[in-house]
């Protein structure tokens, strides 16, 4: 068996307990390969943002995620940093459930891609990720994309869902969130939870400058274009990914990939709201 270890520096500090998890593997026999390559499963160490981080290249590879929570929400993680080593051990017996979340993947149409990206404080313990499998996960996303405003204040967007003009929409941002990420952005923009195993989009305008503008929920196979009207921030799980010019359609479906995460702990969804204060 092969597994991978991913490390946040910033919360692993001196990569120390990183360094504890690999001892633990290789007394079980266990065959620690650098991230970036297939494995049976990756460990990954640290909050939901080094979760995000890691969902974009394990979908691509089919690879399960197993998260330990050394952050403060911890959402996306199965256990906190105390129990990590028996949620380990409880996967490596198999005692574990795989749970597959919906990803998106967005296009824009209209103009060069002006890509940037920041990950100094993320290491992958053993390696680096493959270029060419980061350039191509940069375009997907386990919680949700936003086009919003580059300069703060209000602006307006079109928005359309499969082709048929929705609404135009004065506000800072929209967001399209799945239903993993319904209980980030998307909640605190107003918006509907989402059960993580439905099979629906959510879009939510950011601070909308009209009563009547509501969230939608859509089908999960619908496919969402957004047009701002003005230069416009493209992110993906609250990291840059483009600048998008005025009229430029930003395009936005479901991805071909899923985000895998193994829970090992038999704990409802809304057991996991109230644990985290969300209800």
């Amino acid at each position: 068996m092969g597994v991978s270890i991913v490390a946040n520096r910033h919360k692993d500090w001196g990569l120390a307990y990183t360094r504890e998890i690999e001892a633990f593997l290789r007394k079980r026999g266990v065959e620690v390969t650098p991230p970036g390559q297939k494995a049976d499963f990756w460990i990954v160490l640290g909050g939901d943002g080094t979760m995000l981080r890691a969902a974009r290249e394990a979908a691509l590879l089919d690879v399960p995620l197993l998260g330990i929570n050394l952050g403060n929400m911890g959402f996306l993680t199965d256990v906190d940093k105390q129990d990590g080593f028996a949620a380990i051990e409880r996967v490596l017996d198999g005692d574990y459930e795989s749970q597959e979340r919906l990803m998106l993947m967005t296009k824009i149409n209209g103009h060069k891609s002006k890509k940037t990206s920041d990950m100094s404080h993320y290491v992958n313990y053993s390696s680096d990720y493959d270029d060419d499998i980061s350039n191509l996960a940069s375009r997907l996303a386990l919680n949700d994309v936003v086009v919003g405003s580059n300069t703060g204040g209000l602006r307006r967007f079109s928005v359309y869902v499969n082709g048929i003009h929705m609404d135009d929409i004065r506000a800072d941002g929209i967001i399209v969130a799945t239903p993993t990420g319904s209980t980030a952005y998307n909640l605190s923009a107003g918006g509907p939870i989402l059960a993580p195993y439905g099979d629906m989009l959510v879009i939510t305008a950011i601070c909308p400058h009209s009563l009547s503008t509501r969230p939608w929920v859509v089908s999960g196979s619908d496919k969402i274009c957004i047009v701002p009207r003005y230069p416009s921030l493209l992110m993906a799980d609250g990291e840059k990914l483009d600048t998008v010019q005025a009229d430029c359609a930003v395009e936005i479906s479901r991805a071909p990939v899923y985000t895998t995460i193994i829970k090992t702990v038999p704990i409802h969804f809304y057991e996991v709201l109230r644990k985290k204060k969300l209800l």
